[in-house]
């Protein structure tokens, strides 16, 4: 078994962040899609990071603009801003291999994911995380099937159930605890395995990180998926891995 590979907001070290041209460049690269959703004003849901954005000095909030406003404006990047249905669209193809790991701006727009995953008929392709463990579980009330992970605040230092609720997550069928790579993500990445669940690892963007994460082994237990701005990159050390 490998790590599954997921593009961080598509190929970010190659193209503009959270665009169809990143994202068409991980899926070329072997990768899957991660990328960041939250609702415009008109309820369209929309591949973007930040709950704001600055323009020749103005602050714009993403929630109190429609899609036509937000598209009408002229982006330093000259980015233009993907739909969610959009992405579902040009990816069709690939629709029984292609994983998509969604880090979601609230509750509401988890619901509308949902929704529009359940209309292309991959839900089961779909991975929702997130840091609120009261989203998640108003999520896991709204569809009991749905692929949701629990992402770990950066200052906790250890997995127990002195620092997360670990109980809950198991209540709510949450079997994933995604981490950012640092110092000591070896001894977390212990904890994480030896309390039953399993490991997801994001911001692994240099080649001597790349390298510890895959070689992690914890009871014959391996990191089950790697979040990189370079897909290519730790694709390539993983088939030396495991020639």
């Amino acid at each position: 078994m490998k790590p599954y590979i997921f593009g961080h907001r598509g190929a970010s070290g190659y193209e503009i962040e959270n665009t169809l041209s990143a994202f068409k460049k991980a899926v070329s690269m072997g990768a899957g899609i991660e990328t960041d959703v939250q609702l415009t004003k008109d309820n369209k849901l929309i591949c973007f990071h930040d709950p704001f954005f600055i323009i020749r000095s103005d602050s714009y909030v993403v929630s109190k603009l429609t899609l036509k406003e937000i598209r009408s404006m002229k982006f330093v990047d000259n980015r233009k801003i993907p739909l969610v249905s959009e992405v579902y669209e040009n990816f069709k193809d690939k629709s029984n291999t292609l994983r998509y790991s969604f880090d979601i701006a609230d509750k509401k727009a988890g619901v509308e994911l949902l929704n529009l995953a359940n209309k292309a008929h991959i839900s089961d392709n779909i991975e929702i995380t997130d840091r609120r463990i009261i989203v998640l579980s108003l999520l896991r009330k709204q569809n009991k099937f749905s692929k949701l992970v629990y992402t770990l605040a950066e200052n906790v230092k250890k997995i127990s159930d002195k620092t997360i609720n670990l109980e809950k997550l198991r209540k709510l069928d949450i079997d994933v605890i995604n981490v950012r790579c640092k110092r000591h993500i070896e001894n977390i990445f212990k904890d994480i395995v030896e309390n039953g669940f399993k490991c997801y690892i994001w911001g692994v963007n240099t080649k001597i990180n790349m390298k510890r994460v895959i070689k992690m082994r914890d009871n014959d237990e391996i990191v089950n998926a790697i979040y990189t701005d370079y897909p290519d990159k730790l694709l390539n050390l993983i088939k030396d891995q495991y020639k």
